[in-house]
């Protein structure tokens, strides 16, 4: 398989999503994952759990059914200014933050305002690990400029499985935002923003996009489940590994 940790994945929690907690772990087992990061809307979309959701994920074990959960958010960018919509008491409950753009939060603006946005939110937001799907048609952007902030910043652009198979990204957008991380040497991550627990993990579509592209199995960051266990414990100052 191509990935050993799915950073980007959807519980019921977010209404519009389909699977439990327990069904999302034991459907990464049997799909060989070691990591799996749980990252709900967060507030400012209107299917999103309370804040409360996020404030108590430390009731959750940190590993179920063999499979370690990183307990996050899917925090969204309000504005070409890139702040987010979760306070830092919000984050302080977290591991793991992709931040992305959704049309009931900010409007889609011109190729300008919609990189604005994204690097903004890189530069100005150090909890931030990943840049959710900015491959999305209704936002254009700039990809160098979104890759060589990522690279400069220390955030990983990602490749979403999702966003390709159900139409919202086009494989070109795709193709154009890897070899913008190519171009810099720039870290990505391959997840399936799954919303429905048997398609986590799953990603076909990604792998013939990345071999279309000629990118460099080196510059997928959650290929292997230690390295990012290795980031999110030296981020939090946490110890987390594949026996959590």
């Amino acid at each position: 398989m191509l990935i050993e940790a799915d950073l980007h994945c959807h519980s019921l929690a977010s209404s519009h999503a389909y699977s439990t907690v327990d069904e999302m772990a034991a459907a990464a087992k049997k799909a060989g994952l070691k990591v799996f990061a749980l990252t709900d809307h967060a507030m400012a979309m209107p299917d999103a759990p309370h804040k409360w959701h996020f404030h108590n994920l430390h009731v959750l074990p940190q590993e179920i059914n063999g499979v370690t959960v990183l307990r996050g958010a899917e925090a969204n960018i309000r504005s070409f200014e890139g702040d987010i919509d979760m306070t830092e008491i919000d984050l302080a409950c977290l591991q793991w933050i992709v931040a992305s753009c959704h049309v009931p939060v900010i409007k889609p603006g011109n190729k300008e305002e919609n990189t604005a946005a994204y690097v903004n939110a890189i530069k100005n937001n150090e909890v931030i690990d990943v840049i959710g799907h900015c491959t999305v048609l209704r936002y254009p952007v700039d990809f160098e400029e979104i890759a060589k902030a990522c690279k400069e910043y220390g955030k990983f652009p990602e490749l979403n499985e999702s966003s390709v198979q159900f139409d919202r990204s086009s494989a070109e957008n795709c193709i154009e935002l890897l070899n913008a991380c190519k171009k810099y040497d720039t870290e990505i991550v391959v997840d399936t923003d799954c919303h429905y627990a048997g398609l986590i993990g799953q990603t076909p579509i990604s792998e013939k996009i990345l071999e279309a592209a000629g990118f460099p199995e080196k510059l997928i960051f959650n290929r292997n489940a230690d390295r990012v266990l290795e980031y999110v414990s030296k981020k939090h100052n946490i110890i987390l590994n594949n026996n959590s």
